[in-house]
């Protein structure tokens, strides 16, 4: 497995924007925080471009991703945003100079679709607050766990809250946007939960979408060999033109009904100011009491 180095005073970091458009100034808080790590900041080449609902052409967003990972001066690289636009060159994304030369990337929403690529390639990388996170009220906790988990490596995230399925499991901790997911089935980069802690998570959906989204996972047999599910944020959620009459966690249940291994729910992942990082790839051990649910990095960065 090819883990980034810790961070360390000077070391620098790039914002970049690999999908969606950059509110103007929208990075002014990150930068600010950021620099009272004692890190230096720099933006990528078209952080605040615009070219339809992206932060660029899709030739520009790929030089803008490719020219952080190939700066070996650059220590961690985090997306300013999600959006869309990301799996649109993916492909094309060279990852020779990550292999030989770590460093963190960090992002979520449309960049699991990173996240997924860089675990073929066994890197492990960094599901976490974005540039534009920093600006969002509630999100202390979040940032602060990013700062200990990039300068001390360690991880854990909890919730106080009834729970739907008790035990303890350890695994490879993979996931993210639940509609990313499903969109790298039958690609070159299609998630693997084989022996796996699976991290589910989305936004803006209508509810009879995330049951199709949910039933694709389960007929691909993306449940079947768990160690364990994580159910995050499912945010701002609505109904479609017929009122869906179950919630995400009745369709959870539903599909993982014979499955023996521990479900957390309502872990703060996702898409609400609560967004608490994890290191994507890495070992983690899941814990899921009555009223409780934590999970803790295992491996040592």
């Amino acid at each position: 497995m090819i883990i980034p180095p810790l961070l360390k005073q000077q070391d620098k970091v790039r914002i970049i924007a690999p999908s969606g458009i950059v509110p103007d100034n929208g990075l002014v808080p990150a930068i600010k925080m950021l620099e009272l790590w004692g890190l230096e900041v720099e933006l990528g080449s078209y952080v605040y471009s615009k070219s339809s609902v992206f932060a660029g052409t899709d030739k520009q967003r790929l030089q803008n991703f490719q020219e952080a990972i190939n700066d070996e001066s650059v220590s961690i690289v985090l997306c300013a945003r999600g959006g869309y636009g990301l799996t649109r060159y993916i492909d094309h994304l060279d990852f020779t100079t990550l292999i030989d030369s770590p460093k963190w990337i960090i992002g979520f929403s449309d960049i699991t679709a990173f996240h997924l690529s860089a675990l073929k390639k066994n890197i492990l990388s960094i599901h976490g607050p974005m540039g534009t996170s920093f600006a969002r009220e509630g999100a202390e906790g979040s940032i602060g766990q990013l700062h200990n988990l990039l300068f001390n490596g360690t991880s854990e995230i909890e919730m106080g809250q009834l729970q739907i399925k008790l035990g303890e499991a350890q695994g490879t901790l993979v996931g993210g946007n639940l509609a990313l997911l499903c969109d790298s089935i039958g690609t070159a980069n299609e998630i693997e939960t084989d022996n796996a802690i699976l991290v589910l998570e989305d936004v803006g959906e209508q509810y009879y979408r995330i049951d199709r989204m949910l039933n694709q996972m389960a007929r691909a047999g993306k449940f079947d060999k768990l160690k364990g599910l994580v159910i995050g944020g499912f945010s701002d959620l609505s109904q479609g033109i017929v009122v869906f009459s179950e919630s995400v966690i009745d369709i959870i249940s539903r599909l993982t009904t014979d499955k023996i291994y521990p479900i957390a729910i309502s872990m703060p992942i996702g898409h609400e100011p609560a967004n608490y990082p994890f290191v994507h790839g890495a070992e983690y051990k899941l814990l899921v009491e009555r009223e409780y649910a934590r999970l803790e990095l295992l491996t040592t960065l």
